[in-house]
């Protein structure tokens, strides 16, 4: 009996010593809030500005705008960020709409213009040419801010010899890439090399001509609440972007609860009105162009400056899902990104209690952002009850050269074992080749893989089976895990990753890929 007992007391002892090993073994990933800083240290002079007409090919522009300085600036040369607007049919004078943010712009440092492009939408013999037209009427300001430079009086603001040409930002709203990155690439041609890009809501229109290989930074800024660009064409060029290798930043965020015309203040219109959907918690006007005018500098500065520690920018930072308490998707991707495994190569994939397969679904039936093909190929993982994993010996072994592990996965609609309304946790192990393992959870509440606010519903019969899918664009969500967080395991030598499926007690997940960044 005594032996009994201390066997027993043995057993145990090694039991809960086996339990505080595995416990210790597993980190938790928790989303993280940024508080975007800006200084507003400088007195600013802004000017409404009409510089008077132009003819270019034939075509009569008036250069009009608005033009915002720091007053005794402490940089000999002001950096510039020059806003590009869109065209809304019964708003004349977009440009001014931006006012505040020139001015805000300004404040902080720099040199901040939107300039006039009505112009290039409503000439009659211009129709469906705006991409042709807002390069000209770009480089026409171009041209003007290159005078007052040499110290012509043309803004009456003294700016000779004040301009730094060497770092300009374009600041587009709501107008195609087309458009941007044409005018990006004529300007390069002359001299003038734009490398960073902000793309407020921008349309994904029918000419794929992406002129990029002279932009080092692109962010894409969109908004949920989006009549005007319902499908969220911010995401499309995403993904086509994610492609190039050139780009020293690529971000996307998706601010939720905010409507495309409340960044303009020239538009008195909500959107977002017509919209079929509860807007209750939309975000107001005030609450979203203090939050464009802090998102702005705060990727000026990240460009401008090098400054990208807790931002958005920052590859060391878990997954972004608030951004001055207002809640956001946020995705990058840096020029070191690599693939950690093609998902496609489904035979050097092991599943134990789970059921796994590479899916070509049309779009429709997961009704992601529109992209240039008509089918997607996605890993599908299904499970009936915890405890299934996903194991793979992945391309890359040495994971210290890289900040994060960066997941694209969404829950897949055809499928009762998502319960509807829940969100989905996984862990993601890591094993080195002395066989130490350390997991991160992905956990349900942090709602990092999150039930769409969406409703399934059924499309036509096709080949006599129903197809389901979601009634709203639904992009991929995007999961960043800091490196640091993997203590304790030799990050140079990784010889399996696992995802495993522990947290809930059924799921059918879609990942689109596994990265390093």
């Amino acid at each position: 009996m005594r032996k009994f007992i201390i066997t027993s007391i043995i057993f145990i002892t090694i039991l809960v010593s086996a339990c505080s090993i595995k416990e210790n073994s597993i980190e938790t990933l928790e989303p993280t809030e940024i508080k975007q800083k800006s200084s507003e240290n400088y007195e600013v002079e802004t000017i409404d500005f009409n510089i008077g007409e132009r003819n270019i090919d034939d075509i009569d522009y008036t250069l009009k705008g608005v033009i915002s300085i720091p007053k005794q600036s402490k940089q000999k040369k002001l950096k510039v960020a020059i806003i590009v607007p869109g065209y809304y049919k019964d708003t004349k004078r977009q440009d001014k709409g931006f006012k505040y943010l020139t001015e805000y712009i300004a404040k902080n440092g720099y040199l901040g213009i939107s300039i006039d492009t009505d112009s290039a939408y409503y000439l009659g013999h211009t129709v469906d040419k705006e991409y042709e037209n807002i390069p000209k009427i770009f480089d026409e300001h171009i041209k003007m801010l290159k005078e007052a430079n040499e110290g012509h009086n043309i803004y009456n603001i003294d700016l000779e010899n004040k301009i730094d040409f060497k770092h300009i930002a374009v600041i587009s709203s709501a107008v195609s890439k087309e458009a941007i990155f044409k005018l990006t690439k004529d300007q390069s041609e002359k001299g003038v090399n734009i490398l960073t890009l902000l793309l407020i809501n921008p349309t994904n229109n029918k000419y794929n001509d992406f002129n990029i290989d002279n932009v080092k930074n692109i962010s894409i800024l969109v908004s949920e609440l989006d009549e005007e660009v319902i499908g969220l064409d911010g995401f499309s060029i995403y993904n086509i972007l994610k492609k190039c290798k050139n780009q020293n930043i690529l971000s996307l965020t998706l601010l939720k609860n905010a409507n495309h015309n409340y960044f303009n203040s020239s538009i008195k219109s909500n959107d977002a009105q017509t919209l079929d959907i509860d807007l209750t918690n939309q975000i107001s006007r005030v609450e979203q162009e203090k939050f464009l005018k802090k998102f702005t500098i705060t990727y000026l500065k990240a460009c401008f400056r090098n400054k990208y520690d807790n931002t958005i920018y920052d590859t060391k930072v878990p997954t972004v899902t608030k951004i001055d308490n207002l809640d956001v998707i946020n995705y990058l991707q840096t020029s070191k990104n690599k693939d950690l495994k093609d998902i496609r190569k489904i035979d050097e994939f092991k599943g134990k209690n789970i059921n796994f397969s590479i899916v070509k679904t049309e779009l429709p039936k997961i009704n992601l952002p529109e992209i240039s093909h008509k089918t997607v190929e996605l890993l599908n993982i299904k499970w009936e009850y915890k405890g299934g994993k996903l194991s793979f010996k992945p391309d890359i072994n040495d994971f210290s050269k890289f900040n994060n592990i960066t997941i694209n996965t969404m829950l897949y609609p055809d499928n009762e074992s998502n319960v509807k309304g829940r969100s989905q946790g996984i862990c993601i192990e890591l094993t080195d080749n002395k066989g130490k393992s350390k997991a991160v959870e992905i956990s349900k509440e942090s709602n990092l893989i999150s039930y769409p606010k969406c409703k399934l519903e059924n499309l036509d019969f096709e080949n006599e089976k129903e197809v389901i899918f979601w009634n709203k664009t639904t992009p991929m969500s995007n999961i960043r895990i800091p490196m640091v967080l993997y203590k304790d395991i030799d990050l140079k030598n990784i010889k399996k990753f696992n995802i495993i499926l522990n947290k809930t007690n059924s799921g059918d997940l879609l990942f689109e890929s596994i990265m390093l960044d």
